[in-house]
């Protein structure tokens, strides 16, 4: 007999029960009624720091869910006490810094728009700089290398200058934090730094 459809998201039939199973640090207590909008079933868990919480079938079976969120946080809070960040800026991020996936151009902070024209900005410390629009890649290619230069090189060699001082005297360190800003001025941008 040839269903019409109406049972196409009907997963009773094929129910796997997970009651009692464990998944990281979430044990699976029962199913509920809720759906995700693939029709995977939400199981209520119980975590291992005691909190509930729901995730479904798909996410408890193939390990994208593992605690209640509380492994997230204990996560951040270890990487947060290994990196260095040093007025607002994480310094190991800007070390191992890699061009991103959805870049037009194949170089980082250099995008091409739909006249052709290449638009180049640099991020620094949660603000993005513009530094002008070129017809002509190496152009744009040279004006994002100078801007590195003078913003990202220039705040880790000041980051450097600035720990080897703070090792050496801890109290300097307290009393002379490491000031590095960027402003832009008539068309160029301007670095203000401050370490000793």
């Amino acid at each position: 007999m040839k269903s019409c459809g109406c049972h196409a998201h009907d997963h009773r039939h094929n129910r796997v029960d997970l009651s009692g199973q464990r998944f990281g640090r979430l044990t699976a207590i029962e199913p509920t009624d809720r759906r995700d909008r693939k029709g995977a079933v939400y199981w209520r868990c119980k975590c291992d720091c005691g909190n509930e919480t729901e995730a479904t079938e798909d996410a408890l079976v193939h390990g994208n869910c593992a605690s209640c969120g509380c492994l997230k946080r204990e996560n951040q809070r270890k990487i947060a006490g290994k990196l260095n960040r040093i007025d607002g800026t994480c310094v190991e991020i800007l070390e191992k810094r890699k061009s991103r996936r959805d870049n037009t151009s194949g170089f980082r902070g250099v995008f091409k728009l739909k006249g052709g024209k290449y638009r180049v900005d640099i991020g620094f410390k949660g603000k993005r700089y513009y530094l002008g629009s070129f017809s002509d890649y190496g152009e744009a290619v040279a004006a994002r290398l100078e801007a590195e230069q003078a913003i990202q090189r220039g705040f880790l060699e000041s980051y450097y200058e600035w720990k080897e001082k703070a090792d050496r005297d801890p109290g300097w360190g307290k009393t002379h934090p490491l000031i590095f800003e960027v402003e832009k001025k008539s068309g160029g941008l301007v670095i203000n730094r401050q370490s000793t």
